[in-house]
């Protein structure tokens, strides 16, 4: 086995070790006028969870809370909210939109980071080849 071989071999290792099983991510998925918690996998595709509060000044706020493949978060100044004005808050991580304000900035995943820790070892793999 030639050197090259065995790095790749380690590289994979390591990647599939940092990686680990594909997993699907859980959002709590649920519409009320409460901060409804109800746990779901989601599909394969979705990547956020999502949470949207849409304010009824006359019924109560509405919380809806789902899986999302893509999520742009839209937030409210204070003091220009009105009736039907809604705000989206977006997060990645498993349950993490338990609650229905958030000032959480998205986590990084472990995929994000497996990614610059396999290129660090192959480009020291690479150097002594170089």
């Amino acid at each position: 086995m030639t050197p090259m071989m065995k790095l790749a071999l380690l590289l994979f290792a390591v990647l599939a070790v940092v990686i680990g099983p594909a997993r699907a991510l859980q959002c709590h998925v649920c519409e009320s006028s409460s901060n409804c918690k109800e746990a779901q996998s989601c599909p394969s595709s979705a990547r956020y969870c999502r949470t949207v509060v849409t304010v009824e000044t006359l019924s109560g706020n509405l919380v809806k809370k789902d899986c999302a493949d893509h999520c742009q978060p839209s937030l409210s100044q204070q003091g220009q909210v009105s009736s039907g004005s809604s705000t989206t808050m977006c997060c990645q991580g498993n349950l993490c939109n338990s609650r229905s304000t958030s000032k959480a900035a998205p986590r990084a995943t472990r995929t994000a980071l497996a990614l610059p820790l396999a290129l660090g070892l192959l480009a020291l793999g690479l150097a002594p080849c170089l």
